[in-house]
């Protein structure tokens, strides 16, 4: 168990720098609630909720690409008002509202230690990644299955398996990718031992129970065959490349396909296929990493039951961080809001700390955070822009290029540093760093 200083009472200065740092970077993020136009994907997601509520056939004759948990979140949000300026206004507060949690709980893990300075660099990097993304953030639904997720690893660490369960299994029920959170959790639970390993798992069965209550009638897992068919999104490493050879005369076009952009063409037909098994393929071996070092970590302390260790959840949040990274960064359809799901764990990842006897480790993780928050700060200068909706010219293609180079040099550098972390003594708690 860490020795680190602790304190059931933070300092009035500190709370008062971090309320001050949370609206500043908090209340900005309301005028976005009205500039700009409404987007294509937002009218999706009402008339998806509208299709329920008038009782058509979701999933059958109404085209739908997420899990059943995400029209939850619209339906709502729709009933309240059927229209749809109404219906950004609702979406977007939720959205907004649940962005200002992320930010609070960050804000919190930077000024309630006394034991360091306070520390909001984590919350500022993040609130500077959720900025560059500003155009997207209210209308795009990838903040909801994040911050879920990032409830989930709180609650696990703070010693509420049973409930951590329950809010992964919400969260992966809502958008597909924080499955690979699971592997993980269980793994950290199985080490903690056999109270939490089993309440981890009530949890998750009871979350999702209605996913197989509902699918009696509803075959919700048709969503996966809309992504099976999908070829090379604009903004993926696969079609950068070729969009980038075609600059000089590579043959290749930038088409609107349903709802997304995708560089088509001979090569780019040709790539589809290899592209996601090299994708597949990154992120089990990042999740093997993640998982391996998981069991290896020292959550089984002598007081099981015990006060969670401060360095628990910057440590889970690195491990995290390696698969869904691997996810986004080879992924064949890497969308813009993809980095949603990367900045929370990125900002916590920042507050791990070295051990005495490992002065690099955590030196080396900073580095590929560092990464993933430039790569995020790059994506403005391509999306939105009218050049995304045509084709991006030369200078915005090597712009796009360097961002995705820059997220697989993150997803090889957290692997390396994870496995080269774990692989030293792992009786201490990454607490104690």
């Amino acid at each position: 168990m860490s020795h680190e200083a602790r304190t059931d009472r933070v300092p009035a200065s500190r709370i008062l720098i971090g309320v001050s740092a949370w609206l500043v970077g908090t209340l900005p993020f309301l005028v976005q609630l009205y500039s700009g136009r409404t987007s294509r994907t937002l009218e999706h997601y009402l008339d998806s909720a509208r299709a329920v509520l008038d009782g058509a056939g979701i999933y059958t004759n109404v085209l739908f690409e997420y899990p059943p948990y995400a029209l939850a979140w619209f339906v709502v949000p729709a009933a309240i008002t059927g229209d749809l300026p109404g219906f950004r206004l609702v979406f977007s507060l939720l959205i907004w509202a649940l962005d200002a949690v992320v930010k609070a709980v960050l804000v919190w893990l930077g000024c309630r230690r006394r034991d360091r300075g306070v520390d909001l660099l984590p919350f500022l990097l993040y609130s500077l990644a959720t900025a560059a993304a500003a155009r997207i953030i209210l209308q795009r639904f990838d903040v909801i299955p994040a911050a879920l997720s990032l409830l989930a690893i709180v609650l696990l660490t703070r010693g509420w398996p049973l409930s951590a369960g329950i809010a992964i299994a919400v969260a992966a029920g809502t958008k597909l990718f924080p499955a690979l959170y699971v592997p993980i959790m269980v793994a950290f639970a199985w080490r903690r031992g056999p109270r939490d390993f089993s309440r981890l798992l009530v949890g998750g069965a009871i979350g999702a129970v209605p996913l197989f209550a509902i699918s009696w009638w509803v075959p919700w897992w048709k969503f996966l065959g809309v992504h099976a068919q999908r070829g090379l999104e604009a903004g993926s490493v696969w079609a950068s490349v070729i969009w980038l050879g075609h600059s000089v005369g590579l043959p290749a076009n930038w088409e609107f396909v349903t709802d997304w952009m995708e560089v088509t063409g001979p090569v780019a037909a040709r790539l589809v296929a290899p592209a996601q098994v090299v994708w597949i393929g990154a992120t089990l071996a990042g999740l093997g990493v993640a998982v391996w070092a998981a069991l290896r970590g020292p959550w089984a302390t002598s007081d099981r039951a015990g006060t969670p260790d401060p360095g628990w959840l910057p440590a889970l949040a690195v491990l995290l961080l390696v698969p869904v990274t691997a996810f986004v960064a080879f992924s064949p359809v890497l969308s813009p809001q993809f980095h949603l799901w990367l900045a929370p764990w990125a900002a916590l990842a920042l507050l791990a700390r070295d051990r005495r006897d490992l002065v690099t480790g955590a030196a080396a993780v900073h580095r590929a955070v560092a990464c993933l928050f430039l790569a995020t700060f790059l994506v403005p200068v391509f999306y939105p822009s009218q050049a995304f909706a045509t084709g991006l010219d030369l200078g915005r293609t090597v712009v796009l290029v360097l961002r995705n180079a820059l997220l697989i040099y993150a997803a090889w550098g957290l692997s390396k540093a994870v496995v080269g972390f774990y692989r030293l003594d792992a009786r201490r708690s990454p607490g104690q760093a």
